[in-house]
Order: structure tokens, then sequence, then C-alpha cells
């Protein structure tokens, strides 16, 4: 199960609801894939969600430690992902 969503960046654009990972030799579950982010934080408003306080203090998308950086106005919401790195996918999701 992963919390992939189709919004999140233009290399997530055509991921399914079900997908097979050759890289990993596994299938993947992406429920929320069609979610928008209004869609997530309705429910974790609604539904009392616990979240990373991170996310009100400018951290949109969270990363590990060393490479998550806050985002700075008008940057695209996953522009602190990876910040100084050639990267745009964890090793999880490539």
């Amino acid at each position: 199960m992963t919390g992939v969503r189709r919004v999140q960046s233009p290399t997530r654009r055509g991921a399914r609801t079900l997908q097979h990972d050759q890289a990993h030799g596994l299938y993947k579950v992406n429920p929320l894939v069609r979610w928008s982010d209004d869609d997530v934080w309705d429910y974790v408003r609604r539904e009392g969600v616990p979240y990373n306080p991170l996310h009100d203090q400018g951290y949109p998308s969270i990363g590990c430690t060393h490479c998550t950086r806050p985002v700075a106005a008008g940057e695209d919401p996953r522009a602190g992902r990876w910040a100084g790195f050639a990267k745009t996918e964890c090793g999880l999701h490539q």
C-alpha cells in the first residue's frame, strides 16, 4: 500500500490504483491515487487524523531529515524534497 497520488508530480501522473513494480518484483496498491491535496486535508481535518507538524511550518512534502527543506511561497510543493540532489523519487517509488 502506498500514498502515491497523481497530483504530486509529473512522474506520478500515470499512476494507477494497482500497478506492478518490476524493479522490486511486487504489486503496489495506490488507494489515494485520484485524491487532490484538498481531498487529503479535508479528510485529515474531518477524521482528526494526526499529521506531521512540519506541514504547518512550510513543509508540504516531507522526506528524510538530510534532504528536505521548507518550500518558499510560489514554489512547487515538492521543491523541498531532495534539495540539492538530482532526484525526483525515493527508492521506493522509482
